[in-house]
């Protein structure tokens, strides 16, 4: 059953399901404060906080309007120390993830500086490795030690920063790549992370054969490991596309890009972000946090 949902009403709304009056997918309940709610329910995520002043403000706003429930933390990124500050200041604080990133910006160690895999000559990162099948598969000795160093140290800048939550995912999914998830996997652990995103699993567009397995491998793995909130993951496109096949009580993280546009219209990256705020309303999610 729905949390906090009225149990009157689910019995009789499962009964006219089983009649087959109501699509199981879609119907609705009362949750304990009598508001009616969807039984699909969703944690949105505003990734990239910390990336610069624009993306902090545009999260801070979007916190207040009450479209995302949570957002994670870019911590090697120049405006990370000033998202933290902003997030206890307007009272998010416990909603703040990390968003391990091994795609942009400077590195906090150096040894990954040197190695062209990851970085350009001025020792930033270049994505380049994230573009390679071979290295999101398998590393080499030395880079995999490299990655393990680099993703505690994030860790650690994210804890010094006093943020609870312990979630994480990452910057272009990096986590999900095999090589480096073997390398960060017992670092999750180390420092008892309670909860790692999904593998995609919503898509408008069903992915090649080989997509499909490997993410049904790694998020078995994750639920194996018991550090899985949600049991779907993708963008808010993916979600709304993919809407009508949740099941009664799923749970989805729909995954934003909050930022300003050039007129300071609030946005999904392309999107207007009040179609995430009024898609939410009218079918009456259920919205939650990690």
């Amino acid at each position: 059953m729905h949390p906090g949902c009225d149990a009157g009403v689910f019995f009789y709304v499962y009964f006219c399901v089983l009649c087959g009056k109501i699509n199981p997918n879609r119907f609705l309940c009362r949750n304990n404060i009598g508001e009616v709610v969807s039984l699909v329910r969703a944690i949105i995520n505003a990734d990239d906080f910390g990336i610069s002043e624009d993306v902090n403000d545009a999260i801070r706003l979007s916190f207040e309007k009450g479209i995302i429930t949570n957002t994670t933390l870019m911590v090697n990124m120049p405006y990370a120390a000033d998202a933290a500050a902003m997030a206890e200041r307007e009272g998010f604080l416990d909603k703040v993830g990390l968003h391990l990133n091994l795609t942009a910006g400077v590195p906090l160690t150096g040894t990954i500086k040197s190695m062209r895999t990851f970085c350009d000559g001025k020792g930033e990162f270049h994505a380049g490795f994230h573009r390679s099948t071979k290295s999101r598969l398998i590393l080499s000795p030395a880079e995999s030690k490299a990655v393990a160093e680099e993703i505690e140290a994030q860790i650690r800048r994210y804890l010094s920063f006093g943020l609870p939550e312990k979630h994480l995912d990452s910057h272009h999914h990096v986590h999900t790549d095999l090589s480096v998830w073997k390398a960060a996997e017992p670092i999750f652990k180390k420092y008892g992370f309670k909860s790692v995103r999904l593998g995609r699993n919503m898509f408008d567009v069903k992915p090649g054969a080989f997509n499909r397995l490997y993410k049904d491998y790694y998020n078995g793995r994750l639920k194996k490991l018991g550090v899985t909130t949600t049991e779907f993951f993708g963008s808010f496109q993916d979600f709304a596309g993919y809407y009508s096949q949740l099941p009664e009580g799923a749970l989805a993280e729909i995954m934003v890009h909050p930022m300003f546009s050039e007129e300071g219209e609030l946005m999904d990256t392309n999107l207007e972000m009040e179609r995430v705020s009024e898609f939410i309303k009218t079918e009456k999610v259920y919205l939650q946090s990690y």
